[in-house]
Order: structure tokens, then sequence, then C-alpha cells
């Protein structure tokens, strides 16, 4: 069987992407980040790390708290498969 990695978001390096497939927070913790365009399936970048995370989606910079970022898990993307440098 083919598993694809999982990992936390804060897990990627600066510059990384990968596809959210799962938020494990409380639902108003998970409606906003999907006011912010984080949900299931996104593409998202790690732009720099720390605390608060700061991602980009859909081309717009957001803060996310190391503790919720935690929470999300992504699947890490290949280096040319997102945006373009």
């Amino acid at each position: 069987m083919n598993t694809i990695e999982q990992v936390p978001l804060n897990e990627l390096s600066p510059s990384q992407c990968g596809v959210v497939c799962r938020i494990t927070a409380l639902d108003d913790e998970i409606e906003r980040l999907m006011a912010m365009g984080v949900c299931v399936d996104r593409v998202i970048e790690l732009v720099q790390c720390g605390d608060p995370l700061i991602l980009r989606v859909f081309g717009t910079r957001i803060g996310v708290s190391a503790r919720l970022a935690d929470r999300i898990l992504v699947h890490p993307c290949r280096p040319t498969h997102c945006y373009s440098r």
C-alpha cells in the first residue's frame, strides 16, 4: 500500500508548500482557518517559521500560531510542484 506522508504544518521548511489533508482543531479554530482560506485540499506555503508562522494562501500572507499549526496536517509538495519562483 502506498501512503502519502503527512506532517504538521510547522515541520515544513520556509518556502515549502503542502496540501492540507486534515485539521484537528476546535470547531471555532477550524472556522477561523477556513475564513482565511486554510481548508482541506488547499495548497499553502510556509513563508516564515516562528510564532506566529507566516503562510501564503491564495497569494495572501496570514499568521497562524505555532500551537494551531501543529494541528494542521499537510502532504508536503515536491519543490517544483507549486509556486513558481
